[in-house]
């Protein structure tokens, strides 16, 4: 029978109350626990780091835990940075859409375009987190416009994902 419960000093994290899941020992796991005293209310920074991912790419950020961990991701423009400092940051959204602008008789098309803009993020599997940079412009009257590169930063915690890969 595994050690579920400990109040004390754990190796690996001083003392307090923890509480293992079932079927793990919670003296020696290094899964998240079901309860950890020393968390008060927020998350344990696992990993963290900073990127850029070009238009219509995908980045993959492995963590390797074996499970969907908790994340939060940020975003911004190249035109949203000052000195290599971001000034506005977005939350991961994404969407697409095709336009199209037809003359006053609905008889010709003047322009047409189809768009995508916006950044998504998504478990790729247990061990890695992708980031998709959506901004894209597909054929039409816009084609010669350049879709921009994405800045993104990401932090992610021991603790499961409670989200549904939406993310902090």
């Amino acid at each position: 029978m595994a050690n579920r419960i400990l109040l004390g000093n754990r190796s690996t994290g001083g003392y307090g109350v923890y509480v293992g899941k079932s079927g793990q020992n919670v003296l020696t796991t290094t899964e998240p626990m079901q309860f950890d005293s020393r968390m008060g209310a927020s998350a344990i920074v696992q990993s963290f780091g900073q990127g850029y991912v070009e238009a219509g790419q995908t980045s993959t950020i492995s963590h390797n835990l074996g499970y969907n961990p908790l994340f939060a991701v940020r975003w911004n423009l190249p035109t949203d940075l000052s000195s290599g400092v971001a000034q506005r940051v977005y939350t991961p959204a994404f969407a697409d859409s095709d336009i199209e602008e037809i003359d006053e008789d609905r008889d010709e098309t003047i322009f047409e375009a189809e768009v995508g803009f916006g950044v998504k993020v998504a478990h790729a599997n247990t061990s890695s987190i992708t980031i998709q940079n959506f901004h894209s412009v597909d054929n039409g009257d816009l084609s010669n416009e350049t879709p921009p590169r994405i800045y993104y930063a990401i932090v992610i915690f021991h603790e499961a994902d409670y989200t549904g890969g939406i993310g902090l």
